[in-house]
Formats: C-alpha cells, structure tokens, sequence
C-alpha cells in the first residue's frame, strides 16, 4: 500500500455524488484533510476483528477498482462473498459504531480510497443538518438493501439465486459485444459458489444448465451473458 495522487476533480465527483447537498467549500476540505491511498492486487484493505488505529478512526470511500469482501479458511484459502466497486463508503456502518469489521476486505485488483477521519467527517455533518441527513438516508438505503437481500436469500432456489448473481455481475461488470455481455470481473464457478453459499457441483450443474439453453457461455473464467431477459424472467418468478 502507497500514498498517491488521484484526480482532484474526480474526487470531487465522487463526492458530490454521494453527498447532493455537499458545498464545494466543504469538499475542498474534506479533500485537504484526508488521504489518498493507493494498494496493489491481493493487498488487505480492511481486516475483520482488527481495530487498527486508521480502520477504526477513518472512512474509507472507494475511488476506483474493486474490492474483495469475504474471510479466510482455516486452510488459507479466501471466500469472497462480495465484489464491491460502487464509488461509495466501504466501512461507514463499522466506524460509525466503533466496531471492528466482521470480514476481510482485500483489493481484487489495483485500487485508490480516500481516506477521511472519523472526526473530520463528524465535525462536518454537526455542522450542516442537510448532509446530516443524507448520511442517515444512506444509513436507511443500505438497511434495506440488506433487508431485501435477506429476504430474497431466504425465499428464492438455487437456480434463482444463481440467476440473481449473474445478473448483478452483468449490471456491475458487464460489457456489450456481439454475442451478448461479457463480464469482466474474472471469476471461477468456485468463486460463484463461494457467492452463493453453495457447493461447486451444485453450482457448477446450474451453470451447465443455463449454457444447454443457450443463455451463457462460461469458459474457465470468461463469461458472456448471451440472454439477460432470461435472468430477469427467473428472478420475476418469486
């Protein structure tokens, strides 16, 4: 991991986006009081159970790239349960409450975060009821979002889950090319079954069932969506 200088002017996008109400004065100083951080693929960002002084002291907003979410194996080898790129808090609900994560956040490729203080960003929003407020409604949003996830989780099948993944994969990652979207985010059928909860085979007879019916192509870790509609037709069952 390494300091580094991103864009002042696509920092600033991404704030402004996150935060509508956010004047460019309190941007500038959010900017001037925070760092920029650079790591590498395979490097830990955050680390589960581990207060360490800047995970439990600073926020953490992705830049650019996309990050792991998941634990490691008595036998060293990383579940990921989760590919975060949104440009977007990583640990705003941990630093909020001054808990250490419950899992590990490891870069999946090169990565930029912005690193603000806990009571810079405090003293801000103590400051301006409206940005106090979009933090909430962020708070709010993700609650339900995880609510909804948990819901689906618990109601769907396995085929419907797997359609629900790759469907998100496509809406992420997805590019269109002429066979369809091909996802760029490189994943094995193992990392599809480590998102899914689920066992290789399992997943892995999902997977041959959707390519008989011509709705994707896997091959090692290239995946073309082919029928998206399809996907979506699946998930509109419940």
């Amino acid at each position: 991991m390494q300091y580094y200088d991103f864009n002042a002017s696509t920092n600033t996008h991404i704030i402004r986006n996150i935060f509508k109400t956010i004047s460019q004065d309190n941007i500038q100083y959010l900017l001037d009081h925070s760092q920029i951080k650079k790591y590498q693929k395979g490097e830990m960002v955050i680390q589960r159970n581990h207060a360490h002084q800047s995970q439990h002291d600073s926020l953490y907003i992705l830049l650019d790239g996309i990050i792991q979410i998941g634990y490691l194996s008595p036998s060293g080898r990383f579940h990921a349960f989760n590919y975060y790129s949104e440009k977007n808090f990583i640990n705003l609900f941990c630093c909020l409450q001054n808990h250490a994560p419950e899992y590990d956040y490891y870069a999946f490729n090169q990565l930029q975060v912005l690193v603000i203080p806990k009571s810079i960003f405090l003293g801000l929003i103590e400051q301006n009821q409206a940005l106090s407020q979009e933090v909430m409604q962020l708070l709010a949003l993700r609650m339900h979002y995880l609510m909804a996830e948990l819901k689906f989780l618990h109601i769907a099948n396995l085929s419907q889950k797997v359609a629900k993944t790759l469907l998100n994969l496509t809406h992420q990652y997805g590019v269109r090319q002429a066979l369809g979207w091909e996802i760029k985010l490189k994943i094995s059928q193992h990392d599809l079954a480590d998102l899914l909860s689920a066992s290789r085979q399992t997943v892995n007879k999902e997977i041959k069932k959707l390519v008989g019916l011509d709705i994707l192509n896997w091959q090692y870790e290239n995946i073309v969506i082919k029928d998206v509609d399809y996907l979506k037709r699946q998930i509109e069952l419940l």
